[in-house]
Parts: C-alpha cells; sequence; structure tokens
C-alpha cells in the first residue's frame, strides 16, 4: 500500500488563495489554479467517503451532482489516502455518472514535491478530510471541515452551494417590480 500525505489545513482563512497545485491529468501537468478560473469550485479532499453503497444513496447521490451543476459549482476531488480507494472511486464515478456530471478526481501521494505548493495556508495543522468552496478566482470562501462522513455529505455540500446562490441574489424591491 502506498502512503499519502494530508496536504490540506485544519483552519483556513476565509478569501485565502487556494493553493496552486501541480495536478497529472490525461492532457498533462497543469497548475489547479488554470483548471478553475472563473469557475465556482468546491474541492472535496477524499471523495471516496461520498461514493453511494447501494441504489437509494446512487439516485440522491446524483440528484445532488446535477443540482451542484445547475448551480453552476464545479465539484473536484482530491484523493490523500490508499492509491486504492483512490482507483475504486475514480472507476465507481467512471462507471455510474453519466458524462455531463463526472468529475475529476486528483491522487495526491507523499512521493509529490512539496516545493510546488507555494501557499503558507498549507503549513497549519492537518484536517480531517475538509471540502473547500472557492469563487471564482480560486479563493477560498468557505470550508466545511467536520469529522463525521455524513456531515461532509453531497446532500449538505448541495444544500450550502444553494444557500450561496440564494445569499448572492438581489432581492431589493424595486429591482423586481422594475423587471416585472
Amino acid at each position: 500500500m502506498m502512503k499519502t500525505k494530508k496536504i490540506f489545513p485544519h483552519e483556513i482563512e476565509k478569501q485565502s488563495d487556494f493553493p496552486n497545485l501541480l495536478v497529472k491529468t490525461h492532457f498533462g501537468n497543469v497548475f489547479f489554479q488554470s483548471m478553475i478560473k472563473d469557475k465556482k469550485t468546491i474541492v472535496y479532499i477524499n471523495p471516496s467517503e461520498i461514493i453511494p453503497r447501494n441504489n437509494l444513496e446512487k439516485k440522491s447521490f446524483l440528484e445532488r451532482l446535477k443540482l451542484l451543476k445547475d448551480l453552476n459549482f464545479h465539484l473536484i476531488g482530491f484523493n490523500c489516502k490508499s492509491f486504492d480507494e483512490h482507483l475504486n472511486s475514480v472507476n465507481w464515478v467512471n462507471s455510474y455518472v453519466s458524462e455531463d456530471l463526472i468529475f475529476p478526481i486528483f491522487y495526491q501521494t507523499e512521493n509529490e514535491e512539496t516545493e510546488l505548493i507555494e501557499s503558507p495556508v498549507l503549513k497549519k495543522p492537518e484536517s480531517k478530510n475538509p471540502v473547500y468552496f472557492l469563487n471564482q478566482k480560486g479563493r477560498i470562501i468557505k470550508v466545511l471541515n467536520e469529522s463525521l462522513p455524513e456531515n461532509r455529505s453531497l446532500e449538505k455540500i448541495a444544500k450550502l452551494a444553494s444557500e450561496m446562490v440564494l445569499g448572492e441574489q438581489n432581492f431589493r424591491k424595486e429591482t423586481a417590480l422594475r423587471d416585472n
């Protein structure tokens, strides 16, 4: 079993930049920030926790993925545990999720060069599989850092994303009346 390291912080300042990690893709190595430019992004650490175990969970999972897409959020996973766990989650997503909802999952190994991670954000204590909500500029706007996997469920993530989108809406009365 290949050992991995956890590269993400326990507590992170809101409005700090997410680390510009070098990630390996089918098209070559790219920096993370270039992948998410101008996109609202959710980064899930160790997404194997949200992989459904039965058909009922699968149906709910796919509904939540569609909701996130409709809210214009892009889900990205980083596995920091075993490579086997990483392969299982990637294979499940590629096998059971429709092409329009598939999300990338990257593997962060212990052997990868840490000098590429320049952010001081990563020098803080380790966390328990956080979920990061990033704005279109790649800045962290919310961190969900719970110790229980059910508190980082896709249902809870979709609910928080909905609340964030709703919070961005302008409900001024004069604007609403003028638009009607």
